[in-house]
């Protein structure tokens, strides 16, 4: 992977990589999933969900004019918004635009209460009256939030020049934008743009509350592309489950039903949790050289050519016991 001249990598659209990303920043009470529908029953299974982190393909300032909405002074409208200053950055920007709008919430119960923390505090409260644009220097210059965010990049023993590769060759641009209520109103915040995006007023009190028109929105967006595009991705920003789930499992009065759904539940986001803390120090961490130091082990002590048929034969055996299978 080629070094970014801004020092910032390319993110990952993980859940669990901006879990651990706002951990790292020291917030509390909140974990992201993946969104796979905007249907009612998926959005009530993760409730409550506090913003949406929206991945799309980025195809200019074309793309923008149809997105719909009115960019307004975030600062007049009691929003919180930065503008990204710094290449790579937009997924640690989303993330943190929606952070710094959600309300912190004190709970009785350990673990439920949704706190920024103090990094982030002193940042909210130092950028109280700024611009976007210089809250996004502000961000930028952070040394906590850069080095958390480069931590989970994949490392790689390779360095390429990317001057080196044809305009065709390259990648593809992706960029991180979030929605969330603000005050009775879903807004859009995007870094690229000026200034906070307007969509509509929304009653905040209802079901599916702001969700709905997050929905209609988001699909809207996407109805721009092409038919059948599969240049999207949709994160959840919502209260960490692990608590609240451990705790209704404790509540005596519920029933046997419910406390089966409920432990499934628990032992679901016990797995993931599990599973994004091993994924993410796999990424951390570069095996190449491990792979390397193995196969030359194997040739020296000449096993090699014995390991290789074992393994041709291992992989006969079950092409024939396939094939075997589709003729029955």
């Amino acid at each position: 992977m080629s070094e970014d001249p801004s020092g910032w990598s390319l993110t990952e659209s993980d859940p669990q990589i901006f879990t651990q990303l706002l951990l790292g920043l020291g917030v509390k009470g909140l974990q992201v999933d993946d969104l796979y529908s905007l249907d009612q029953e998926t959005l009530a299974a993760l409730s409550p969900i506090h913003a949406l982190i929206f991945l799309f393909k980025y195809v200019g300032e074309g793309e923008g004019a149809e997105r719909g909405g009115v960019e307004v002074d975030g600062g007049e409208s009691g929003v919180w918004f930065a503008n990204q200053v710094i290449n790579n950055s937009c997924g640690t920007l989303a993330a943190l635009n929606a952070v710094m709008n959600i309300p912190p919430v004190k709970s009785l119960y350990p673990g439920e209460s949704i706190e920024l923390g103090a990094e982030l505090e002193n940042l909210r409260d130092f950028g109280a009256g700024m611009t976007p644009l210089d809250l996004g220097h502000v961000l930028s210059s952070s040394d906590l939030i850069r080095e958390t965010h480069n931590s989970f990049s994949k490392s790689s023993p390779f360095s390429l020049d990317p001057s080196a590769s044809s305009s065709r060759e390259k990648e593809d641009a992706y960029h991180f934008v979030a929605y969330i209520p603000v005050t009775g109103v879903l807004y859009e915040l995007d870094g690229l743009r000026t200034g906070a995006v307007m969509h509509a007023a929304v009653d905040e009190g209802e079901s599916e509350g702001w969700l709905a028109i997050a929905r209609d929105t988001i699909e809207q967006r996407i109805a721009t592309y092409p038919p059948g595009s599969v240049m999207f991705n949709l994160l959840a920003v919502r209260s960490e489950a692990i608590p609240r789930l451990t705790r209704l499992l404790k509540d005596p009065s519920i029933s046997e039903g419910d406390r089966l759904q409920l432990q499934e539940q628990l032992e679901h986001e016990l797995v993931k949790k599990e599973r994004g803390r091993v994924e993410n120090a796999l990424r951390r961490n570069n095996l190449l050289p491990a792979v390397f130091a193995l196969l030359k082990g194997l040739g020296q002590s000449g096993t090699m050519g014995k390991i290789l048929e074992e393994a041709r034969v291992k992989g006969r055996e079950r092409k024939e016991r396939a094939n075997k299978r589709g003729e029955e």
